[in-house]
């Protein structure tokens, strides 16, 4: 889909889908949860509904990096956002822990960078990082053909003091060897 209509994103158990006003709430719950929290740079907790609003505006798709969706079941309920944003473009994802464990981050992260790295012009590589204490993300990001490149220390809203973190590369052509693009 183009910038106009939204970037919507199917896959077998996922609709990686634009936000809307009435996620919000959904939104607020999932990511000021004391297991995602902390894993998060910039969301505060709480996080009130005025900035959460912004939050979903300010991260609509519009054919370039810097936006943000929904990560829903293929039935409906929302479960998670992610998106692409920064420079250099950074990946995040975050999911609702009830659905943890089941592959689910790492079918909708496969699918987004796939469709970022087709629609996306001159978007060769992405970067990621993930706090120390945070195992599961390591993995997502491993199966998705991510590099380690280096570890630093990290800043959440939700810690009292940074923690460390650890700092991976993509470059398309190495997620184009192993995942199929469309």
């Amino acid at each position: 889909m183009g910038a106009a209509s939204g970037l919507v994103l199917l896959t077998p158990r996922l609709s990686i889908r634009p936000l809307s006003a009435a996620d919000a709430p959904v939104l607020g719950r999932i990511a000021t949860d004391p297991r995602v929290a902390p894993m998060m740079g910039t969301i505060p907790v709480p996080w009130p509904e005025a900035e959460r609003a912004l939050w979903i505006a300010r991260g609509r798709f519009r054919g370039e990096v810097g936006f943000r969706l929904g990560i829903a079941l293929a039935d409906g309920p929302l479960i998670g956002a992610c998106g692409l944003w920064g420079a250099p473009p950074g990946l995040f994802y975050f999911l609702d822990p009830a659905r943890w464990g089941r592959g689910l981050a790492t079918e909708a992260m496969r699918a987004l960078l796939a469709a970022c790295f087709v629609r996306l012009p001159g978007l060769d590589v992405v970067t990621a990082d993930h706090f120390a204490d945070n195992p599961a993300s390591a993995r997502v990001l491993q199966k998705l053909g991510f590099q380690r490149i280096g570890t630093g220390m990290g800043h959440s809203l939700a810690r009292l003091e940074p923690a460390p973190n650890i700092h991976y590369r993509l470059f398309r052509t190495s997620f184009e060897a192993v995942h199929e693009i469309s």
